[in-house]
């Protein structure tokens, strides 16, 4: 995102949760929200929305290659 780029608010949330939960080792919850992630990713852009989603296609990337190799223990 550029320096006057807008943010889109519930992505960010959404961000906000993921980064909190893989800090805190919570991987079931962050694999929940990355699905969530690009459930609204790609309804909005889907419906124009959201101009540039470049910057949130790395991010979520990015978060699903941390859980990628994820696996429930219990």
């Amino acid at each position: 995102m550029g320096l006057f780029s807008k943010k889109d608010k519930e992505l960010e949330e959404v961000i906000n949760q993921i980064r909190v939960d893989l800090s805190n080792n919570y991987k079931d919850n962050a694999v929940e929200n990355i699905k969530k992630l690009e459930k609204m990713l790609e309804e909005k852009k889907a419906s124009g929305k959201l101009k540039s989603a470049e910057t949130y296609e790395e991010l979520l990337k990015h978060f699903q290659d941390d859980v990628k190799n994820f696996k429930r223990t219990y």
